[in-house]
């Protein structure tokens, strides 16, 4: 069983798991059946932010491991490890879930994301994954005008991929901006749409727009897919190969409420990440999907959003681009919200860690004011917690434009 040997991988290698399940008096032998899996207690970003060295497993220190980072989306970017078979099985998953929507190898695929550097692949593998696996035009998407995305619509349109992967809130507003400058849209057979909360009225406006269907997917840079839309569109099917994930309800809740969706990866042993608090929240529909694949049904009922932001020039720079790009590989932020009010200001939220210091305070405006400009205010606010809205998401960034 995949969960009890990740579960005796992480307290016999790792020191972090070793004192923490010790001190709740759990051990892996506790675990007999899926069932026995809420003895073992959570985890944070935070613990792992604090304890990062003791949650990389003791006899994987000597091979080369694969240094990651998760974006800032919820507001606190977070490094984490895994090797290259977990690489490999991370890649073999995306393969996997993309082909639902009809792609197949070897064609032509748009991606709309943050950067290209992001997409395209900076290792030999993702050069080779680009190269081989999916013929890829890459578009930064980090900041949108008119004149840009009327770029990107004859870009597309000569180039017609038969597939194309973008941030949710980008392409909705990419996809209003083609509709009602009345030009002549790609015509992709899919569209997936992830990084952020699809709203119904987005979906929609996205298939009128481009003609094809939207798939809806959910993953995260810890774990790559999560889960994704087939093409009956009867909810996310979870990687369940790779992942076990839970749902943490409030027994005294409506069956149907959903709670905090709550990750283990059996497959990273460098880094196992067991029991891991997305602060997202889900509901794990008791019915299979007519698919026939049987795997279990997510929906997904909040958490994270952003709002795009105004740069000086007018462009938008979508919040989830900030998020990823903008605030990570600074030391001491535990956690960070932007708030626009005016134009030629923003105001930035800021939880310190450990670590933080006047350099990582001049970092963070220093990475704001290159995507916003650089005469662009930046208000700094301290407080203790970023709370969530009334209706459970957390915004990293809000205008009030």
């Amino acid at each position: 069983m995949q969960l009890k040997a990740i579960l005796q991988h992480a307290f016999d290698q790792c020191a972090f798991y070793r004192k923490k399940w010790t001190e709740a008096g759990v051990s892996p032998g506790d675990v007999e059946s899926l069932d026995d899996i809420n003895r073992i207690p959570t985890l944070t970003k935070a613990e792992i932010q604090e304890s990062l060295s003791e949650l990389v497993a003791d006899n994987y220190r000597p091979r080369p491991l694969i240094r990651d980072m998760t974006g800032g989306s919820t507001g606190s970017p977070m490094v984490f490890y895994y090797d290259e078979d977990r690489r490999d099985s991370r890649e073999a998953a995306v393969i996997r879930h993309d082909r639902w929507t009809g792609w197949d190898i070897g064609e032509k695929r748009a991606l709309l994301w943050g950067a290209p550097r992001d997409v395209a692949g900076g290792s030999r593998a993702g050069r080779f994954r680009n190269r081989v696996l999916g013929r890829d035009m890459a578009l930064d998407a980090s900041a949108l005008d008119e004149p840009r995305m009327r770029r990107f619509c004859e870009r597309l349109q000569r180039y017609q991929p038969a597939f194309v992967v973008a941030y949710a809130n980008t392409l909705t507003l990419f996809a209003r901006f083609v509709k009602d400058a009345g030009l002549e849209p790609m015509r992709p057979r899919a569209i997936i749409c992830s990084g952020e909360v699809l709203t119904g009225e987005g979906r929609a406006l996205i298939e009128s727009t481009f003609g094809c269907a939207v798939f809806d997917r959910y993953g995260c840079r810890e774990f790559a897919v999560i889960a994704s839309e087939c093409d009956r569109h009867q909810g996310l099917h979870v990687n369940a190969e790779n992942l076990l994930l839970e749902v943490l309800q409030d027994p005294a809740a409506a069956p149907d409420s959903g709670g905090e969706i709550v990750i283990t990866d059996l497959k990273n042993y460098a880094m196992p990440l067991i029991r891991y608090r997305s602060r997202d929240v889900g509901y794990l529909k008791p019915s299979r999907c007519d698919c026939g694949r049987g795997l279990p049904i997510l929906e997904l009922r909040g958490g994270r959003t952003t709002d795009f932001l105004t740069a000086l020039n007018g462009q938008k720079v979508s919040g989830i681009v900030l998020a990823t790009y903008g605030i990570t590989n600074i030391d001491g932020l535990r956690q960070v919200q932007f708030i626009q009010e005016r134009r030629d200001a923003v105001r930035a939220r800021i939880v310190r860690g450990p670590g933080w210091s006047q350099e990582a305070l001049d970092t963070l405006i220093a990475k704001v004011r290159a995507f916003l400009g650089d005469a662009m205010a930046v208000e700094v606010e301290f407080t203790d917690a970023i709370g969530l809205e009334s209706s459970g998401k957390y915004r990293f960034t809000i205008s009030r434009l």
